[in-house]
């Protein structure tokens, strides 16, 4: 459902054999582009070598990313795409009921996203957990992303 939404509507693409590979990991530049349009933040043309840095300059002139290196071609991690995307959209955090709703992190952003149904966790054998060093998938973004571009508050 998400990526066919999304596809129709030109968000996302596939390969050349008309695949989406939804269980391939993404970059961070990659996940950065999609979480910042989605969030409502004009294209950016490149300011660098990567294709992605000019999205990169612009998180970081917005204060949503914090000035030290990332590098765009790694693989982004949940946590680090559930901080990007909670400062991209600007969510309250101060509000947060103290029933953390993972077991495996206590991050504000992961509960406010949570919370938003924006993101979700596993759940197995009765526990939740978040699984915040895992990589998110091609699948995974772009259920955040269609989620993101139907939230309502």
């Amino acid at each position: 459902k998400y990526v066919t939404e999304l596809a129709d509507a030109g968000i996302v693409g596939g390969y050349a054999d008309n695949s989406y590979q939804p269980f391939q990991p993404v970059t961070y530049g990659a996940a950065l582009k999609l979480i910042l349009l989605s969030a409502g933040y004009p294209e950016q043309e490149p300011v660098g070598d990567n294709v992605f840095s000019g999205y990169l300059a612009r998180a970081r002139l917005e204060r949503i990313l914090p000035s030290s290196d990332i590098d765009l071609t790694v693989y982004i991690t949940r946590l680090q795409a559930a901080e990007l995307t909670a400062a991209a959209m600007k969510l309250d955090t101060s509000h947060l009921s103290s029933v953390r709703p993972f077991l495996d992190t206590d991050s504000s952003a992961v509960q406010a996203l949570n919370d938003a149904g924006i993101f979700n966790g596993y759940f197995e054998n009765g526990v939740s957990s978040f699984r915040p060093h895992g990589t998110v998938t091609r699948g995974q973004l772009a259920a955040i992303v269609w989620r993101m571009r139907n939230y309502t508050e």
